[in-house]
């Protein structure tokens, strides 16, 4: 009965460390997203959150736009998130995450700012475009 109750609780430990090791590869970036950005970015990420007034000197971006969306790798808004605003000279009110979140869930926030955008990265960039998109752009 001993060595019963022992394969019992062992194959009970071994299914809970493979359900902690399964959730880790299946991060919610929509729910990332919800609790971290939405403050600034808004529930539809449009930069349009309870954070954001109009007379902030640079507004939070918004995520639903594709023809700015479009212009950045993944790679590039990995390190935005990793970063924050100072990291590409805008907002210092952006926080680094790389403290609070890990490589993984910043790439589910980025998988998750596609979906909002509905684009991917288009390849090289012509300068017209990026003027259009980001007047700073010299």
């Amino acid at each position: 009965m001993k060595m019963y109750i022992f394969y019992l609780f062992f194959i009970l430990c071994c299914a809970t460390i493979l359900s902690f090791a399964n959730a880790e590869s299946d991060i919610d970036g929509r729910a990332l997203y919800f609790y971290w950005c939405t403050q600034c970015h808004g529930i539809a990420g449009r930069g349009d959150g309870i954070n954001s007034t109009p007379d902030m000197r640079i507004n939070p971006r918004d995520h639903t736009d594709a023809s700015y969306m479009s212009t950045r790798t993944d790679k590039q808004l990995e390190e935005v998130k990793k970063g924050g605003g100072v990291s590409i000279s805008k907002s210092s009110i952006m926080p680094p995450w790389r403290a609070t979140l890990t490589d993984k869930e910043i790439k589910s926030v980025v998988l998750y700012l596609r979906k909002l955008c509905n684009c991917q990265f288009e390849g090289v960039v012509s300068d017209e475009k990026l003027r259009k998109t980001s007047p700073d752009f010299k």
